[in-house]
Formats: C-alpha cells, structure tokens, sequence
C-alpha cells in the first residue's frame, strides 16, 4: 500500500520530541485475535534481522530513551538499565549493582547529556551521565512526595516525576533539587497515568474521570481541567507533546485526541476501531505520531500522521516476527522507531517511515 501524506512529513522533519512518556497499562488482556483480518493497512515487511538476546540483560523492560547515539532501556524486572547502540543494536554495557539504587524502574528519560531514572518501588529517582554512564545522584526523601513513580517528563531545566495516584514532582536537572509540587484536592488526580511538559506548560491525563490536568510548571499550581465530550477522552492514558499540540491515547475510546496547547481547545479526535484498539503508550518524532496497543493476542504500533490525523499503517506481529508482547514503551531515534516489549523482553526496531522492521533484539 502506498502510504499516505508523504509530501507533508517532510515538514514536521525538523520537530524534536518533548515529552516522552512510559506507561504501565493494567487491566485484563482483551480479546482482541479476531482482528487479524480486519488489519487493512498492514504492508509488506522485509525479513527481520534477529539478534539474540545474550548479554544484554533484558529483564521485563519498561522504558527506553535515547541521548546521543544510545538507546537506555530500564528493566523493571533486572533492575538494571541496558545499553544498546541505537544504529547497529549492539549491546554497549547494562548498568546495575546499588550504587545506582535501581527498585523497579519504571521510567526513563534523557534530558541534555544526563539520564533520570524512576524506580517505582524505591520511590527514587536515580540521575546517570550519558556520556560516562556514571551514577551522578539518587533523589530521594520525603520533601519530594514521591509514591511509585510511573512517568517523567521535562522542559526547561526542569523534571515532572508523576507518582502511581499523584502528586506531580518537579526538580531541577542540574542540581536534583526540589523545585516544587503539585499535591492537593484541588488537581483532583485520579489514576493519573500520563505526564507531557512543554514550555510553562503541564499535562497529566486522568484515566479514571476522562480529563487532563492542566499545571503551571512554573509554579506547580492548578491552572484547570480539560473535559467533555469535543474531546473524546475516554480512559486517557498516554500524553506526549508534538510541536503545539498535546497528543493523549484513549485506551477505551480506540482513538487519539490532539489538544491545541495555545489555546486548550481539541483540534481532532482520531477513531480508529481497527487500527488504534486500545491505545495506550504514545512518543512523537521524526514527524509522526506513534501509539502502541498492549493488551491482547494481537499488540500493534500505529503511525498517526500530525497534519491531518490519517492513520497511513499500523503494524503487528502478523504482519512479520516483531516480536511484540505487551508493548510498553517507544522512542524515536532518528529515522527510526524502537519498540520496548514487556513480555518478551525484546527490542523492536522499525523504520518511522514505513514502519518495516528493521532488527529484533530477544
């Protein structure tokens, strides 16, 4: 099949990731095998190249993030974080041992040359240098108001550290200082799962009352809440930021919203029963849109593509041995899309443009 709105693309080419968020999506597998036939836009996939697992210490991997020309992957399973070439697959190193205070980890994100950890179960964050993958700091203690950290995000010399039902942390990149914290009533927090920054901007999806919070992260005061039908939330779960919009997956309404950050206003609502089921993680880069289905016997990536919301393909493991498994999170690292499998404990990597696989690391 010929993909959709190629002369577009080349304008979102120069747009660079501002958010990524990792997610945990909980909840019984659903059905979701009669679907094969059903996959109208899978395209024609190469043979993949496989590389064995061996060495790289993958152990339920939840997280990935890229800085420079590495791919991190945190293993919640391993307590460990393995690193990888992003080009060649190769396995560079694994970083373990309790130094690094690694409990759990449940997300990952590279912000400058320097790498934040979240260990759910330490209720810590734990600081790496990219460069020297050296441990730089723990963040830990009580001031920070940290309970099972599930996502990060940042923007402006500033980390967001969500926690499993609240409150919003933030800290300061360069010295892991508190620099404040959204907790109250007054947020109203309910299973928030998703967390996406953007300039003195903060959003954290709400799963559970189909809303997103709106934060000054500047101050880490409630500015308001984003509901109602115009923007077709329904068990909002992951939050990602491309260029001025605010993209949120709708885990129960097999759909994406875009949310303009100017003005807070849904610029579209993209269904896709068939090719958008159940999503859940999302990330952005290299012009697109990508969301990842977990649940069920047929997990998938979808490309959305920002101009105009077109759906051009999504891909599952019928389509070729991408080795999908309760995908749990994705990074774009140039032109191309790596996929972090929980189940299996593998590694995808998939061409942005097309969506053709590349490797399987497993």
């Amino acid at each position: 099949m010929r993909r959709l709105g190629h002369h577009r693309r080349l304008g979102h080419r120069g747009r660079t990731i501002l958010a990524v968020v990792v997610l945990l999506v909980v909840g019984a597998a659903l059905g979701l095998g009669g679907l094969k036939a059903a996959h109208k836009l899978h395209l024609t996939t190469p043979s993949s190249v496989a590389q064995a697992s061996a060495g790289y210490d993958l152990n339920a991997p939840t997280a990935a993030a890229v800085e420079g020309r590495d791919l991190f992957v945190a293993n919640e399973a391993g307590n460990s974080v393995s690193v990888i070439n992003a080009s060649t697959g190769a396995h560079l190193a694994t970083l373990s041992g309790g130094s690094f205070a690694f409990d759990r980890p449940t997300a990952i994100i590279a912000l400058g040359p320097d790498l934040f950890v979240a260990n759910g179960a330490g209720n810590s964050v734990t600081e790496i240098n990219g460069n020297s993958r050296t441990l730089i700091r723990i963040i830990s203690g009580p001031q920070f108001q940290f309970s099972h950290p599930i996502a990060l995000a940042g923007d402006k010399g500033r980390l967001f550290v969500l926690s499993s039902d609240g409150p919003v942390t933030a800290l300061s990149t360069t010295s892991g200082a508190l620099a404040g914290v959204a907790a109250g009533s007054q947020f109203g927090f309910a299973t928030p799962r998703g967390v996406a920054a953007s300039g003195n901007d903060l959003f954290v999806t709400n799963s559970s009352t189909n809303s997103i919070v709106k934060i000054d992260a500047r101050t880490m005061a409630y500015v308001t809440t984003l509901r109602g039908a115009a923007y077709g939330l329904k068990n909002p779960i992951g939050a990602a930021i491309d260029g001025n919009d605010l993209w949120v997956t709708n885990e129960a309404g097999d759909s994406v919203t875009e949310i303009s950050i100017r003005t807070d206003a849904p610029v579209r609502v993209v269904v896709d029963h068939t090719n958008l089921p159940t999503p859940g993680p999302i990330t952005v880069g290299d012009g697109y849109v990508f969301t990842l289905s977990p649940p069920g016997v047929s997990p998938m990536v979808t490309q959305v593509t920002p101009n105009d919301g077109t759906v051009p393909w999504m891909m599952c493991n019928t389509n070729g041995p991408y080795l999908f498994s309760n995908p749990q999170a994705a990074v774009v690292s140039g032109s191309n899309l790596w996929v972090v499998s929980k189940a299996s404990s593998s590694l995808t990597e998939m061409n942005t443009d097309s969506g053709a696989l590349i490797r399987t690391i497993s």
